[in-house]
């Protein structure tokens, strides 16, 4: 479309020259938005229409130790010591399989009331109760070695020993140093899309016991000490931080997580090895 403008000079003026400004915009644009729709509408509907692809993709993570100058450190096994309560007492040494009703005929005959029953582990996101999500969770069963087992100077040499000298500890053992151990829980599974070597992903981790002997669920916390119900919420986790690096995918059971909470129930031994000492819960 074209239009035609005719303009009118006054000959009385005395004006000869005359000028006229037109501004003409020099910046581009798409002509009825057309390669706006295709760039931008379309790409986006076609994102709302179609799932987003997501990486399930899971990497397998080691336990290792981190010093002070950041050298790790295997970590040979993962020791988790469950203590119950005495007489309304925390023991301050391991409980034993009498403590929780397990007899010697249990552990003798491996009767289900003492192989079925189990620590719990379970894993989320986050240490606050209201609005965490649990990741994963894993069940260990009792399991005896060879030092539960009588020596050849014992009274029944080659049968376990009384239920009363047998402590309620979970062993789990590389499986590359220590093929013959336990080796479920050892390891954690992560998506690896999730931990970058700038920023570890910390997961936190609470435990239970399921006692087939009598029935009970018991729940368990990092100190030995009763606390009132609007403390106990400080108590229920150990933080694992998962790294990742230029070797390979780890995790470390973090030392100083409870220290800021009062205590610290996460040691790493002499020889090697994280303890993790977990605690029936008891409320005043």
């Amino acid at each position: 479309m074209s239009a035609r403008i005719q303009i009118k000079m006054s000959s009385l003026s005395g004006v000869t020259d005359t000028f006229i400004n037109i501004p003409i915009d020099m910046t581009p644009h798409m002509v009825d938005q057309a390669e706006l729709v295709d760039k931008v509408f379309v790409d986006v509907e076609v994102e709302k229409s179609i799932n987003p692809i997501l990486d399930y993709e899971k990497s397998r993570f080691s336990p290792i130790f981190f010093d002070g100058n950041n050298q790790q450190t295997d970590i040979n096994n993962i020791i988790y010591d469950v203590r119950f309560l005495s007489s309304s007492t925390f023991p301050s040494s391991p409980s034993f399989y009498s403590d929780i009703e397990i007899t010697n005929d249990d552990i003798k005959f491996g009767k289900k009331r003492f192989e079925n029953s189990f620590l719990n582990l379970s894993f989320y996101d986050t240490d606050r109760a209201t609005d965490q999500r649990l990741l994963s969770f894993i069940n260990i069963f009792p399991r005896l070695t060879s030092a539960n087992v009588q020596g050849p100077l014992g009274v029944t040499p080659g049968l376990p020993l009384p239920a009363n000298q047998i402590p309620v500890t979970f062993t789990l053992s590389n499986p590359i140093k220590n093929p013959e151990g336990f080796a479920e829980g050892y390891y954690i599974y992560n998506y690896k899309d999730e931990v970058t070597s700038q920023l570890p992903k910390e997961i936190f981790m609470r435990a239970r016991f399921d006692n087939m002997a009598n029935g009970k669920t018991i729940n368990l916390m990092t100190e030995g000490v009763a606390y009132g119900i609007e403390e106990l919420v400080n108590k229920l986790y150990t933080k694992y931080i998962l790294h990742r690096n230029n070797t390979g995918y780890f995790y470390a059971i973090d030392e100083t997580y409870n220290t800021n909470l009062g205590v610290n129930n996460v040691t790493l031994t002499s020889g090697g090895d994280y303890m993790v000492t977990l605690y029936q819960i008891q409320a005043l």
